[in-house]
């Protein structure tokens, strides 16, 4: 159920995020919480799905838009109909660049590693590998 695939992706997340903290494979590890991050970021949040040009004007798909906020809770007396679908849209776009953002700061500690804090201070992303001499 998505009960357990959530659990699992929370209990990794969290170990990702402790050895990045500490430094210990914190490259590879960095490289698999980008992607994942990536690919949630584009899974939740895709904002280019809610929207097109019609004849100049921007349409939105309100049926996306307000299914997408299913799991929002909202206060009683306001339901979603209250918000206009450009809110909404602005939101998720919002979001999908805040987690662009967070998956390109971890390339670029994938990129130029942890520093010089970290438990391993020589991690390679790829080892090096000696050419056949003939």
């Amino acid at each position: 159920s998505m009960f357990i695939v959530n659990t699992v992706m929370l209990v990794g997340l969290v170990i990702g995020s402790m050895l990045v903290g500490a430094g210990l494979k914190s490259r590879f590890v960095a490289v698999l919480l980008a992607l994942v991050n990536f690919g949630f970021v584009f899974y939740q949040h895709s904002f280019f799905c809610f929207v097109w040009l019609e004849s100049g004007e921007w349409k939105y798909d309100e049926e996306k838009l307000y299914k997408s906020m299913s799991q929002v809770v909202l206060p009683t007396d306001i339901s979603l109909i209250d918000f206009d679908p450009s809110q909404i849209y602005n939101l998720h776009r919002y979001y999908f660049f805040l987690g662009l953002s967070t998956s390109g700061a971890l390339l670029l500690l994938a990129q130029f590693g942890p520093g010089e804090i970290a438990f391993q201070k020589n991690e390679m992303l790829l080892p090096i590998v000696a050419r056949a001499q003939d």
